[in-house]
């Protein structure tokens, strides 16, 4: 009796220890009932700290709004910041450091070769990742626990495929693109979109660059030969400005098109004149001040000290903005399954950045771009800056 007495005590304690274990894996790590802490790793020192620390001090300012408010069903946000100074090597350790402190998520981390050199790690703990400083579009392809917000390079290719033929009318595209991830992901957009389309032959001529060139005339004459309407740069900013004070130089008239990351008057300035009637793609349009987001954006960025706030601190607002919409629609307890069912409700969200919509298939994050044009050196609105989708 004493035997059996022992043995059911026994049972009894194991059943316990793996009922607690049960409830421990259920509980989500970094969530109590006053808080939400989450993590960022972004350069907030060195040559890149020009972006990183606007980046962060945009989560911050939305982060702070929102704990004012009262947070988020009761809970505060804490922001855990981690500085990698733009190196992989570090960034990995970073990303260590904040799974050792146990936080929620990963929200505005910083830079394609960080965020790729992070990717496994995050990906084997499983939790959630929104907003990745980068247009490469290996985060949308992962799916899961990955969030990315920022338009990917092979989606802004697809919508300037179709901006080029439907509202530049364009018969015939020449495309000159960087040879590295980001170009070639560019023109797996732009090829994706024309075959889908029934249009592979508009296309007429696809010309590969190197970031490091600094003479594009055989580029520009290749391009030239082939009289296109419509010329997609799809690269970076030098190489990009470099192709369009060529064009001028050899007299290549086209109506160009180039990448958003290209948005920015400083082109205008390098191209030396080469620039004039560029369009350019946007994803964050902070000179609409009829905008209520816009309107939000300024008012608490003086709040916080910030008078002139540039496009990296609109990326970081964005970053947290999406991040607490993923946090209004979980349902139940929060933890990390629920919170991504929560953010694959997010359909057409507009906030800062317009159309933002997920979906168990579909990482794309923002949906909506619209297009500036460069007249007398200057970004000028192209349609009332009518947000543009892909056209079917």
């Amino acid at each position: 009796m004493k035997k059996i007495l022992s043995m059911l005590l026994v049972i009894a304690m194991v059943m316990t220890t793996m009922v607690g274990c049960g409830k421990k894996k259920e509980a989500a790590q970094g969530v109590s009932e006053k808080e939400v802490k989450i993590g960022t790793i972004a350069a907030v020192s060195g040559p890149f700290a020009i972006v990183g620390k606007p980046l962060v001090e945009g989560m911050e300012a939305y982060f702070n709004m929102i704990n004012e408010q009262g947070g988020i069903d009761g809970r505060k946000i804490k922001l855990v910041k981690k500085d990698d100074e733009f190196k992989p090597e570090l960034a990995i350790q970073k990303a260590e450091e904040l799974l050792d402190e146990e936080v929620f998520a990963i929200v505005g981390q910083l830079g394609t070769p960080t965020c790729l050199a992070t990717l496994d790690v995050f990906k084997e703990a499983g939790i959630p990742c929104v907003y990745q400083g980068t247009g490469n579009s290996t985060f949308a392809s992962v799916k899961g626990n990955y969030f990315p917000v920022q338009p990917n390079y092979q989606f802004e290719g697809r919508l300037i495929a179709s901006y080029s033929l439907n509202e530049l009318e364009g018969k015939k595209i020449a495309v000159l693109y960087q040879d590295d991830d980001m170009g070639e992901d560019g023109l797996k957009g732009i090829e994706s979109y024309l075959k889908e389309i029934g249009e592979e032959n508009a296309a007429v001529v696809k010309i590969p660059f190197a970031i490091g060139e600094t003479d594009f005339t055989s580029h520009v004459l290749s391009a030239k030969k082939e009289n296109p309407d419509v010329t997609i740069v799809y690269g970076m900013q030098g190489p990009t400005a470099k192709i369009l004070k060529a064009s001028k130089e050899q007299g290549f008239e086209s109506q160009f098109i180039t990448s958003y990351v290209n948005a920015d008057p400083k082109i205008a300035e390098l191209a030396e004149g080469g620039a004039e009637g560029l369009i350019v793609p946007a994803w964050v349009n902070i000179v609409d001040l009829n905008d209520e987001s816009v309107k939000e954006y300024y008012a608490r960025m003086k709040v916080e000290g910030i008078e002139t706030p540039n496009a990296f601190h609109a990326a970081g607002w964005v970053a947290a903005q999406v991040f607490i919409e993923g946090l209004k629609n979980t349902e139940g307890e929060l933890t990390w399954d629920n919170f991504i069912k929560g953010m694959e409700k997010i359909e057409n969200f507009n906030g800062l950045a317009k159309g933002v919509t997920y979906t168990p298939e579909n990482r794309d994050g923002v949906t909506k771009m619209y297009f500036i044009q460069f007249i007398d050196n200057k970004a000028t609105l192209l349609g009332d800056g009518e947000w543009v989708e892909i056209k079917k």
